[in-house]
């Protein structure tokens, strides 16, 4: 957006001092024109659940393709609250509903109506004004498949259109706290551009992300070899001067910003201030490693895998992709894979049992006949149309429940392979156990996937869906992170990017861990 000069602007507005009205935002590109319509609205406190199968938020909108009319915007208006049975139309490429940070949003627009600028120290608990939980397209909702889009799409990429939405849905939170703040006062100000770059827009997410982690493989394996191969590329360069000034300054950065970090990790992440101090050390060992024939970087690397915690290493690593951006490059059209497999009949049984031991020993080493083991099950609600997590023998959900158990189902094949000889056929074994057949062909199809499969059991009583949700949030850049439990986390997106006034055309500048604005000499009224 940046380097092609996108132009989003607000097109047509239309609201009262309580935030209740329309907004349609036109976004150009060099080949196409986007529209982002928004209809805003104030939900009871009751009513803001952020769970997805809600019927009230406080703003529904969408991302279409070309310009939005009186009429289509009516027909939006009367499909977007559905949530289920809702059609949304082949121009629309995304929905998405979302809430007002209800602590805030309020002290940003009574403080701007107060002319003053709000509190940046209390913003930076949370980090966002406008908060959602989902975004819908490819075809959910009958919106425009990812398929259908042409070659040169501006947005023919993986989650190119949702990223957008939650860009827009950023920009929206600003010109509401600005609109509100004008209706209510002749004496309102414009929010600060220090303080809207450093805020983003929050997201909140529930245990539904452990169905789509078990349910997708090839594109959990897909981003994460891309990730892998990009660091692998990093940390074979060579480090110069340049690339020293340039790592020292982004490990800066991000110590300063976890230092800043306020918002609660629980039980469930690492202390912010404990990966702060891990990127101090960092810092005091960069140039104290001595030489054994390998690149500064993988020195670091293996040193940092002795020394600090894996959450520590794993920023390390991302701000090594920081500093050799480059080793990106290329890496995009990996992102794009199918899901779909195939059953492999003919196989034979030694060849079925030989990718079981290459690529399974994980789900063989569990033991499922420790306590807890087997405590949990997974089902869907059928009111609510959300995973559900059941405790076996107390819920009477028990005989709906979800195939999530990818380690149990595997050593459930391997028991029975055992009865067969290793020239039998893949199709002469499910004839007789027909109930293996989707792990068979899971296996099968995963088969030379390094990391298609999370190695872990979501069916144990300790087992903490927060970190399946956190991985899958992490695709998307997810920052800021803060678990309300240990199956529900929030975040934040897009903190420090650039805002509308600076898609120039110029070269996108660094935002990541940005640094808290510098406190104004009035922040509050009453000081």
């Amino acid at each position: 957006m940046v380097d092609e000069g996108w132009d989003v602007r607000l097109e047509r507005v239309d609201i009262d001092e309580e935030g209740v009205g329309r907004f349609v935002y036109a976004i150009e590109t060099p080949s196409r024109r986007f529209s982002f319509g928004v209809f805003s609205r104030t939900s009871s406190d009751d009513e803001n659940t952020d769970r997805i199968i809600a019927q009230e938020w406080d703003m529904w909108a969408f991302l279409c393709e070309g310009e939005v009319s009186p009429a289509f915007m009516e027909a939006q208006y009367e499909e977007l609250p559905k949530v289920i049975e809702g059609r949304a139309g082949p121009e629309v490429l995304i929905w998405v509903r979302a809430n007002r940070s209800s602590r805030f949003f309020d002290h940003v627009v009574d403080s701007l109506a107060a002319g003053h600028q709000p509190d940046i120290d209390f913003l930076s608990e949370g980090g966002y004004l406008m908060r959602s939980s989902g975004y819908y397209g490819n075809g959910h909702n009958a919106t425009k498949m990812f398929s259908a889009m042409d070659d040169d799409h501006p947005l023919k990429a993986p989650y190119l259109p949702q990223m957008l939405a939650v860009y827009m849905l950023r920009v929206f939170g600003y010109d509401l706290a600005e609109e509100m703040a004008a209706a209510r006062s002749s004496e309102a100000v414009s929010l600060d551009d220090d303080i809207k770059r450093y805020l983003g827009t929050g997201n909140s997410s529930g245990v539904g992300c452990i169905m789509y982690v078990v349910n997708h493989p090839r594109q959990i394996n897909a981003w994460l070899r891309a990730r892998e191969v990009a660091l692998a590329r990093a940390k074979g360069n060579e480090a110069t001067d340049a690339d020293l000034e340039r790592f020292t300054e982004v490990l800066a950065r991000a110590k300063q910003w976890f230092s800043e970090d306020n918002s609660e990790t629980n039980e469930y992440f690492m202390s912010k201030d404990r990966i702060a101090e891990g990127l101090d050390r960092i810092e005091r060992t960069v140039e104290t490693l001595e030489s054994d024939g390998t690149t500064l970087w993988k020195r670091l690397c293996t040193w940092a895998e002795r020394e600090l915690e894996a959450e520590t290493q794993e920023v390390l690593h991302s701000l090594l992709l920081d500093v050799y951006p480059d080793a990106s490059r290329g890496l995009e059209s990996a992102l794009i894979t199918s899901e779909k497999t195939d059953l492999v009949p003919e196989m034979r049984i030694a060849t079925l049992q030989s990718y079981i031991d290459s690529s399974y020993q994980w789900a063989l080493d569990i033991d499922f006949g420790e306590p807890g083991a087997q405590r949990r099950f997974w089902y869907r609600s059928v009111d609510n149309e959300e995973p559900r997590i059941g405790i076996r023998g107390e819920h009477d959900a028990e005989e709906y429940e979800l195939p999530v158990d990818i380690a149990r189902q595997v050593q459930g094949l391997e028991r029975d392979l055992q009865e067969w000889s290793p020239t039998d056929t893949v199709a002469e074994f499910l004839f007789s156990y027909p109930e293996h057949r989707s792990i068979v062909e899971r296996i099968q199809s995963l088969h030379g996937l390094p990391y298609a499969e999370v190695r872990g059991n979501p069916l144990d009583g300790d087992f903490v869906p927060l970190y399946f949700i956190s991985l899958l949030k992490s695709f998307w850049g997810i920052s800021k992170t803060h678990p309300k439990s240990m199956g529900w986390v929030r975040g934040t997106f897009f903190q420090g990017a650039p805002l509308v006034s600076e898609l120039d055309g110029e070269e996108a500048p660094y935002w990541t861990y940005p640094s808290r604005p510098e406190r104004a000499d009035q922040w509050r009224g009453d000081e």
